[in-house]
């Protein structure tokens, strides 16, 4: 019965945590008509440090693995290039763009996939601690949890491509059958408001990107032997994909960001004295 408390008190705690980032990105959109920078910029700054800290730990235990395997004790050039200053400042850069797509792209969200987006939160929290306990046996305690949340992150990920590909393919906002990819980008965007200029020129970028996607989808055949019309076909579907896959991608490592700890691989990044793995001390990081 306390093991059972305990879980139960465990997955609560989670789902409150991870729970952050949808309840931000959700207020942020219902006020962002009329909140000014200040507020979008600390919304994408909260966005951004948890996408930072999924990104960060994912770095350090892989250049850790590097590290254990590959790396002489006297050897410096992956110490030069994989330096941990470095590796953060990458994955910054990485987690501003990515910041950037999803308080967009959040904007442009339906009703239905903001319920998407909740039941990928619950589902992330019943599923990390199952991969833990599965990674149980095949991996060293300092890192179970830390792989049990990258994983975690490739699971939401496909699940969220899968469904903003299929929604863009079969249900979209807007029907752009019979017009031109001129004609689309220049007379049938429809923006959302946002009191923030910056936000609201990446939001047109956004929705941009997103019309010509649809646009190549509805108009493929009709415009594929059109010299003119081709190249922006070929254009839509890479947008189709890409747009989709960052916005995934971002989502996903905000959720796990919020729980991630990187800081418990820093100090992990240097080889044994003999060059072979580095000694653990046994320790298991939480969830």
């Amino acid at each position: 019965m306390p093991k059972a408390s305990f879980i139960s008190y465990a997955i609560i705690m989670r789902l409150l945590t991870m729970s952050i980032v949808w309840l931000a990105l959700l207020v942020w959109v219902l006020n962002a008509y009329r909140v000014g920078c200040v507020t979008g910029i600390a919304v994408l700054v909260l966005i951004t440090a948890a996408v930072f800290v999924a990104g960060s730990e994912r770095s350090h235990m892989h250049s850790r693995a590097l590290f254990n395997e590959t790396v002489r004790h006297d050897g410096r050039l992956l110490r030069l290039v994989y330096n941990g200053l470095l590796i953060n400042l990458r994955d910054l850069a990485v987690a501003v763009l990515l910041g950037v797509v999803l308080v967009t792209s959040a904007l442009t969200l339906a009703p239905r996939q903001w319920s998407l987006l909740f039941v990928d939160l619950l589902l992330l929290t019943l599923l990390i601690p199952r991969i833990a306990r599965l990674l149980g046996s095949e991996v060293r305690p300092p890192f179970r949890y830390a792989m049990a949340r990258q994983w975690a992150v490739w699971i939401s990920l496909l699940l969220l491509w899968i469904e903003g590909m299929m929604s863009l393919l079969f249900y979209p906002p807007t029907d752009y059958t019979g017009m031109r990819w001129q004609e689309v980008v220049t007379y049938n965007l429809v923006v959302p408001d946002a009191a923030c200029g910056i936000i609201e020129t990446a939001a047109t970028v956004f929705v941009s990107g997103q019309a010509i996607a649809i646009w190549a989808v509805q108009n493929g055949a009709r415009v594929a032997n059109d010299p003119t019309q081709s190249v922006m076909l070929w254009v839509g579907y890479a947008t189709l994909v890409g747009f989709t896959f960052l916005t995934a991608l971002a989502y996903s490592r905000a959720l796990i960001g919020v729980m991630g700890r990187p800081w418990e691989l820093w100090g992990r990044a240097e080889p044994s004295a003999q060059g072979g793995p580095a000694a653990t001390d046994g320790s298991t990081p939480g969830l």
